[in-house]
């Protein structure tokens, strides 16, 4: 898969990821509102039951009066038996009322125990998405130090395409020098001009570096007009190579001095040059 194609795949990923970190924290707040909630419903049902059993303490005691009273009374039968009738009907609405908050009370645990069951889900989650980003960060990792790797080994190969080309404009100012000394024309080979290879981050070429041990340094600029001295063996292509970093743009330096090179074959050494 190219490397811009897994970029894309892994910022996705990630920022999927996120969305969904972000929805289950939701959901955990929510849960836990709930379950805030039903703990409050469960005290108040127990406070409730309480008030409850006290009322029918309170229905007891109040049997016991009403059978004090129809000991008492055994000449009204009648009341006495409307007494005991109303103290059972009394009794048995009690213990629905204590039944049915038992089961609320019931109802309100299984609620407590279901939002402990999601906490815990909740949890899991996290641990889910967290083993989630460290893939995803061990991925954008692996391709940070591929892209790393790719950039050094282009930036080694450009670096000895351009030692080579140094060192054939170095041959062939040391040919042009031979030739002038023992008169014989010199015939410039072709050369074996590097194919540019483009970096993230192209730094200056060696070869300018190189090149530079057989000119002279050029004066800084102290305005945007710059100035180049020939010296012996230099001919445009090597001066074009040490200011453009490419020996095809010689053409421009001849432009810029028109009134002093006729022709590229005119240079001399000596020569003050308009670098532009």
């Amino acid at each position: 898969m190219p490397l811009l194609a897994l970029s894309v795949f892994a910022t996705a990923g990630v920022a999927q990821t996120t969305d969904s970190v972000a929805q289950l924290r939701r959901d955990f707040a929510t849960v836990q509102q709930q379950r805030d909630t039903f703990a409050e419903q469960l005290a108040q049902l127990r406070r409730d039951n309480e008030a409850l059993q006290a009322e029918r303490d309170a229905l007891r005691a109040q049997e016991e009066v009403a059978k004090a009273k129809l000991t008492a009374a055994e000449t009204s039968a009648v009341e006495a038996t409307e007494a005991v009738r109303a103290q059972k009907e009394a009794e048995m609405t009690v213990d629905m009322t204590v039944r049915a908050y038992a089961i609320k009370e019931q109802e309100a645990a299984d609620a407590v125990e279901a939002a402990k069951l999601a906490a815990e889900q909740q949890l899991a989650a996290e641990q889910v998405r967290d083993g989630a980003l460290a893939e995803a960060a061990r991925l954008t990792a692996e391709r940070d130090a591929a892209q790393q790797a790719e950039a050094a080994a282009l930036a080694t190969k450009a670096a000895m395409q351009n030692e080579l080309y140094a060192a054939q404009i170095r041959i062939e100012n040391l040919g042009r020098a031979l030739a002038a000394r023992s008169g014989v024309p010199f015939t410039s080979p072709a050369l074996l001009a590097p194919t540019p290879v483009a970096t993230e981050e192209p730094a200056a070429p060696k070869a300018a570096v190189a090149a530079a041990e057989t000119a002279s340094t050029p004066p800084p600029a102290t305005s945007s007009l710059r100035t180049h001295t020939v010296t012996e063996g230099e001919n445009l292509s090597v001066i074009a190579f040490k200011y453009y970093q490419s020996p095809n743009k010689w053409d421009r330096i001849v432009a810029a001095n028109r009134a002093k090179l006729k022709n590229p074959d005119s240079l001399r050494p000596g020569m003050v040059l308009i670098i532009p």
